[in-house]
């Protein structure tokens, strides 16, 4: 059994009458109808079973996302004593040049191929 909770939310006044309206038309609840468009879009957006969060997204679109640093921060990250020795160490190396989707692509193959042998 799924339990509820209550939550306060804050609509336009020109759209709750007409929302009210719409629940009352269908017989149910504003806070059902509410609740079946969250669940509705939460579905439409959530990316296909066994799909990563990124699939679909551009990379301008995942970088937002991702914690970027200065060489000035990650410095003073590595040198704050204060922080566990994996926080401080975390993105201290970086490569080179940044990996393309080939590069990740051959690395995946060569894991692969030692995981499991040649591929014929």
């Amino acid at each position: 059994m799924q339990t509820k909770a209550k939550l306060t939310v804050t609509i336009d006044s020109e759209v709750l009458p007409r929302a009210k309206d719409y629940a009352r038309a269908r017989g149910v609840s504003l806070s059902s109808v509410i609740e079946q468009i969250l669940r509705d879009k939460l579905k439409a957006d959530s990316p296909a079973e066994g799909t990563s969060w990124a699939a679909g997204k551009t990379p301008e679109e995942i970088a937002e996302h991702l914690p970027f640093e200065t060489e000035e921060e990650r410095a003073a990250r590595w040198n704050d004593t204060s922080l566990p020795f994996g926080t401080r160490l975390w993105g201290q190396a970086q490569p080179e040049t940044p990996l393309t989707d080939q590069d990740l692509d051959d690395l995946r193959y060569q894991r692969m191929v030692k995981k499991y042998g040649p591929f014929d």
